[in-house]
């Protein structure tokens, strides 16, 4: 019996193993973002996003405003690893041997009790770039009055011999 072989077929006018690679991608990526859609924590664009298929508008065109959100504050570094200076500006003689060994009881590193150059009114807590943060949980920790909190300026009121945090107490802590 004689066998009759069919002439090759070329492949359709358009086809191509490229245009199938394509094809897979776009699916692949289709898939990541219907996926991303139905996931139960909303991170992912909605199903409205990524659109239809054979749409020309990319899916990240679109775009919304992000929810508020409250500035990022870094949090602070453990105590352990806060150095804090504690200077007398009440008048009230060894105040700040005292609020320094109440402090460091609260596990921060503390140098030697200082004198203030001058008397303030009211405590301030007084912070070194990057211990924002420290010193806002500082001033809570000791009873601090609001609004205590506030940058190092420059220069600082004292020598601060490496600290990252300084305490210049007044009288309203003082006494208690």
């Amino acid at each position: 019996m004689p066998t009759t072989e069919r002439p090759p077929t070329r492949p359709a006018r358009g086809s191509s193993p490229m245009r199938g690679v394509a094809l897979v991608a776009v699916a692949v990526v289709l898939g990541f973002f219907v996926l991303r859609a139905i996931d139960d924590t909303g991170g992912g664009p909605s199903a409205a996003e990524v659109g239809a298929p054979g749409t020309t508008e990319a899916a990240s065109s679109r775009t919304t405003a992000p929810p508020p959100s409250e500035p990022s504050t870094p949090a602070p570094h453990p105590p352990g690893e806060v150095v804090v200076l504690v200077a007398n500006g009440s008048g009230v003689q060894g105040a700040a041997g005292t609020q320094a060994q109440a402090i460091q009881d609260g596990g921060y590193q503390v140098l030697p009790a200082a004198n203030a150059p001058q008397r303030v009114e009211a405590t301030q807590v007084l912070a070194t770039p990057g211990f924002e943060a420290d010193a806002e949980a500082l001033a809570r920790a000791i009873g601090a009055p609001p609004g205590a909190v506030a940058a190092m300026p420059d220069p600082p009121p004292l020598d601060l011999a490496g600290a990252d945090v300084l305490v210049v107490l007044g009288p309203d802590l003082a006494q208690g």
